[in-house]
């Protein structure tokens, strides 16, 4: 059920938060530096919001959350809870749990079977929790034409002691091979194809099994097994040294508590720029974002390169008007003219003085939250130490800030938005500038993560372990859907804004494998496809709360020439 809300009752709402509000919240995590320190936000007048907008909506539905385990990479890196084995039964007394891959085959010489046994150790889902739910992905590294049956094991077995004769040392299977009624239970799911990744949807029995576990009851986990087929299957198992590759389960839940944080207006166009510089390309990008409509502007750093403030400020109210919300974040190019009574800070507090819709609060550009017509942003400068040594990579002032940030409010949809980069988060030359802590603060709490720095436009897959490299940064889901929840996010560099353009360096990242879109001067992919082409000044445009769904948005790149170097889709769990 949607709730129509006053704004006024919406912002009283906001701060009542409680310790699961995270669970569905989707934020756009943003870093904007700024001297100037506000006290308070100056209170939203109902007589000078714009006349068509809409009252913000509350999303109440359950509190969905996704949560996956693998060895060595989720929930966490230090995750050990999945095992798994293969049983022979042309060795019906030998170990395979220390193998690197576990097999599958009806007959394997002779007319003999082997299966493959895998389980999981299940934690952090509340009591209560109901599952909605469940799959697993598997890495096959040989493949079949034969389809296998995934079963429910009932009997309690070992990784380092389990064979086709016995399920532990001490125990026998009721009949080998855990074939028997007392060993095996309900088919669950299926499994066939050629090598690679493949995802298995379990069924309602399936279902019914992890709710179990979650319940409390004996986890004892499947079998991947046929009798009759004769071409094996192969799968990368929990030791294999690919951890990326490791069998990993997926549970969907709603936790019992409501998610209740309003969402933004409805159909609210928001456009992201950062690297503008001074010139007619400038120009040319500010004007494509008012052609476009878009309602306000997050501006991710380093604005016309000639610490001229008066000028940068004045070429935005020439095309987009004084009164307009531009939301501007400190990057190093900035920091040199950012104080002063003339110095972008004063221009960013004048500017905000003047819109009271912007409604922000703290140091403008540098450390403050801002809630625009139900859009969460919060700005840091962290990374650009140029500033100052609180602004530095991983420094604890700012990486603080941005976990509290998030955990005080329970808006549909955050932003994170900074400057810097770090090297995987960039398909360009930049290094490791700002740290892995903030990107994992705002994956934490399921928020986009805005950034510019790098001269050109990157959009990463959904990330479920950013700052993990080995697991592709838990890179996962599709190339034009991007999904935000607990530990779900994605990041965004663009950077486009008008100074000049920059190469996509294949040295440094064509085995990068979390990539789903690029634009650069020497390449463009996007959702995954070689386009022919390079890129254009352009602005990224995310369109909030679409189709009716609050926690729903489309993301579109367009180019100062009219071309969509990107589409896709956002969606909140």
């Amino acid at each position: 059920m949607q709730i129509p809300r006053t704004r006024a009752d919406a912002d009283a709402h906001k701060h009542r938060s409680t310790s699961w509000s995270l669970l569905t919240k989707g934020l756009l995590c943003a870093a904007v530096p700024a001297l100037a320190i506000l006290n308070a936000c100056v209170a939203m007048d109902a007589d000078l919001m714009p006349s068509d907008a809409e009252p913000v909506e509350e999303a109440q539905h359950a509190a969905t959350v996704v949560v996956s385990f693998q060895q060595g990479a989720l929930p966490s890196s230090s995750y050990a809870g999945s095992t798994d084995a293969t049983i022979r039964e042309g060795a019906a007394t030998t170990n395979y749990g220390a193998a690197t891959t576990c097999e599958a085959d009806g007959d394997d010489g002779s007319g003999v079977d082997k299966s493959c046994l895998l389980k999981w150790t299940l934690s952090g889902i509340p009591a209560g929790s109901t599952v909605v739910s469940a799959s697993i992905t598997l890495q096959v590294t040989d493949g079949s034409s034969n389809t296998y049956s995934l079963y429910e094991v009932k009997r309690a077995w070992n990784e380092g002691q389990v064979t086709w004769n016995n399920a532990t040392s001490t125990t026998a299977w009721a009949t080998a091979g855990a074939k028997a009624a007392t060993d095996r239970g309900s088919l669950i799911g299926s499994v066939t194809g050629s090598t690679g990744s493949r995802t298995i949807t379990l069924n309602a029995a399936g279902v019914a099994l992890v709710q179990g576990w979650v319940n409390g009851t004996s986890n004892n986990g499947v079998i991947i097994a046929s009798s009759s087929n004769t071409d094996g299957i192969d799968f990368a198992s929990s030791e294999h040294a690919t951890v990326a590759s490791r069998p990993k389960l997926t549970i969907t839940y709603d936790d019992g508590s409501p998610s209740t944080g309003p969402s933004t207006d409805p159909n609210l166009l928001i456009a992201f720029i950062g690297d503008q510089g001074a010139n007619g390309n400038s120009d040319a990008v500010l004007n494509l974002i008012k052609n476009e409509g878009a309602a306000a502007t997050i501006h991710n750093g380093d604005f016309d390169y000639a610490s001229n403030p008066t000028a940068w400020d004045n070429r935005i109210n020439n095309i987009l008007g004084p009164s307009y919300p531009y939301f501007a974040i400190i990057g190093n190019h900035d920091a040199a003219a950012w104080g002063g009574t003339s110095g972008y800070a004063s221009k960013i507090q004048a500017r905000h003085a003047l819109v009271p819709a912007m409604n922000c609060t703290g140091e403008l550009g540098v450390k403050a939250t801002c809630n625009f017509r139900g859009l969460h942003i919060v700005q840091s400068c962290i990374g650009t130490g140029e500033l100052r040594s609180t602004c530095g990579a991983n420094a604890a002032d700012q990486v603080n800030f941005i976990e509290d940030s998030l955990a005080a409010d329970d808006s549909v949809w955050s932003i994170c938005a900074w400057h810097k980069n770090q090297h995987d988060m960039q398909v360009g030359g930049k290094g490791n500038e700002v740290g892995w802590s903030a990107y994992q603060k705002c994956m934490s709490a399921g928020a986009i993560v805005s950034t510019g720095h790098e001269h050109s436009y990157s959009r990463t897959l959904t990330l479920t372990d950013v700052g993990n490299a080995a697991t592709g940064h838990g890179k996962t889901g599709l190339f034009d859907l991007v999904e935000l929840g607990t530990n779900r996010n994605f990041v965004f560099v663009s950077g486009l804004g008008g100074v000049d353009i920059r190469d996509y360096e294949a040295v440094n990242h064509d085995d990068d494998t979390w990539w789903a879109s690029y634009y650069a001067s020497n390449k463009w992919v996007k959702n995954n496809t070689l386009m022919s082409g390079t890129a254009a000044y352009g602005a990224l445009f995310i369109r909030f709360h679409v189709d009716g769904d609050p926690k729903k948005a489309r993301g579109y790149f367009k180019d100062v020439n009219g071309r969509l170097a990107d589409e896709f889709t956002i969606q909140v769990q």
